[in-house]
């Protein structure tokens, strides 16, 4: 995780051209954050409402898209290794299953 030293600085036009985009938003879906995030949403999305438009719900899924470009192969390769992972314990199971079902050998 980059510390405030290492971050890159953006200029505000990049800012603006990153985040700051009227988005029409049709279909909207519910995502809950703590009331001291949305109190600084609110409040950047106001530094840029009357010019370019940007609400807080706008920010809010611009941020989150740009989060989701910039660590894209990493979620993709943690994805994949739950994936991988899920399937072998499913896998596992299923063995153990088999073993259980089985009755011992008797003999007639």
């Amino acid at each position: 995780m980059k510390t405030k030293k290492n971050q890159k600085q953006v200029s505000i036009e990049e800012y603006i051209e990153t985040y700051c985009q009227e988005k029409r938003i049709r279909e909207r879906s519910a995502v809950y954050i703590s009331p001291e995030t949305h109190e600084k949403l609110k409040k950047a999305a106001w530094i840029f409402y009357s010019e370019h438009h940007t609400t807080t719900s706008s920010l809010a899924d611009s941020i989150i898209s740009c989060h989701f470009k910039e660590h894209r192969e990493l979620l993709n390769d943690a994805y994949e290794e739950q994936t991988r992972e899920v399937l072998e314990w499913l896998k596992d199971r299923g063995r153990s299953e088999e073993q259980e079902e089985q009755p011992d050998d008797v003999e007639v």
